[in-house]
């Protein structure tokens, strides 16, 4: 994306950002995108905290799948999308009345956002995977701070995976880091985790 482009995806409202992905989106992302959808909700059901902090989980699976689906389509990650997932995450950490789960969900998105800001150092991907690895890592740290680095581990072999396979350099992380959120979700769920 070049300067122009970066400077017209900023003024446009992210809902059409959104609707024009969705639009330009061929069928494998758009039947990728739903199954991450009802993937977000299904990880709701399978939590033992309180209601309220898994609707907000699946809150932040949905958010950032919509974030992924715009990323496949700009190489560009919404501000206000990944900022409305922390929200949700913040929310849900909140939702448990335990200081030890905010403190953990903070300590995650601090070792996501800290492990991507590593990774942009040396190898360059962009801020918004950087700020979309805080918000895996605040939503998935509250249960169990391990669940934060495993996620962006399963993100970044998946990506190398099909980087490799594609024999593409640059493709959006977006995706891998929404596939590593479910997949510590679950984990975490599953109790494999604690």
């Amino acid at each position: 994306m070049n300067t122009l482009d970066t400077i017209h995806a900023r003024s446009v409202p992210t809902a059409d950002r959104v609707a024009v992905a969705w639009a330009t989106a061929q069928p494998i992302t758009r039947r990728a995108f739903v199954a991450a959808l009802v993937t977000s909700a299904a990880l709701a059901t399978v939590g033992t905290g309180p209601l309220v902090q898994r609707w907000c989980l699946a809150a932040v699976g949905v958010v950032l799948a919509v974030a992924a689906l715009v990323d496949v389509h700009e190489h560009r990650l919404p501000n206000r999308l990944l900022a409305g997932a922390f929200l949700c995450a913040a929310v849900g950490a909140c939702a448990t009345l335990d200081g030890r789960a905010v403190g953990l969900a903070l300590a995650g998105c601090g070792l996501g956002a800290g492990l991507m800001l590593l990774v942009r150092m040396t190898r360059g991907v962009g801020m918004g995977d950087v700020k979309m690895s805080g918000v895996v890592g605040a939503s998935v740290g509250g249960t169990a701070l391990v669940a934060a680095p495993v996620a962006i581990a399963v993100a970044a072999f998946v990506a190398a995976g099909y980087g490799l396979m594609a024999g593409r350099r640059h493709l959006p992380l977006g995706p891998a880091l929404w596939l590593g959120w479910a997949v510590a979700t679950a984990a975490g769920a599953a109790g494999w985790l604690s």
